[in-house]
């Protein structure tokens, strides 16, 4: 009887603890950058982030531009290894030709900014904003859209599968129907 009850508390111990770590950060090839509210690690290759996360990460294949892509941001949201944040940023090489040797001024770089929360982190507080508006990104996904005029770009997130997502599409274009196409593309890609 005693090894039965053993053997018992070994496998529920063990499953435990195989268990508690798919809902927790993994910070063995992390380093931090910044500690403050939240911790910020040092930015890593996709492939490192997608070890160390407590989801699954997909990422946009549609981009209205050619572009390179950033190493990964992992975010410890309130110091949690729990709450995590994933960012990358996709910014365009098509605009190097346009840079100027000597120039004080360069051109901005048209870019997308793709962050995905394993958690709700804005989108129950954008939805009460008046300057988000609702839009269809499938037909059973509704999303919250915000113009950003002074940059030429837009915001869109939603909340999927106890996901929050977020694009940003910057330096891109005047045209509020072209951008909204755009990020819907973009978020169809992912």
């Amino acid at each position: 009887m005693y090894k039965k009850c053993a053997l018992a508390l070994f496998i529920f111990f063990f499953l435990s603890a195989c268990t508690s770590n798919e809902t927790k950060l993994d910070t063995e090839n992390l380093k931090v950058e910044q500690e403050d509210i939240n911790t910020i690690y040092v930015q890593v290759e996709k492939e490192i982030a997608e070890k160390a996360i407590p989801f699954e990460m997909e990422y946009p294949s549609y981009f209205p531009f050619d572009n390179e892509e950033t190493k990964v941001v992992i975010t410890g949201w309130e110091k949690s290894k729990e709450r995590i944040s994933v960012s990358i940023s996709y910014p365009s090489v098509e605009e190097d030709a346009k840079w100027q040797e000597g120039s004080i001024t360069q051109p901005a770089i048209p870019n997308v900014n793709y962050t995905v929360a394993n958690f709700d982190r804005y989108y129950s507080r954008y939805s009460d904003m008046n300057d988000y508006k609702e839009i269809q990104i499938t037909d059973d996904i509704l999303g919250l859209i915000k113009y950003i005029e002074e940059m030429n770009g837009a915001k869109l997130h939603w909340f999927n599968e106890e996901k929050e997502y977020n694009l940003e599409l910057l330096y891109f274009s005047e045209d509020k129907e072209k951008l909204k196409t755009e990020l819907v593309k973009i978020a169809n890609s992912i």
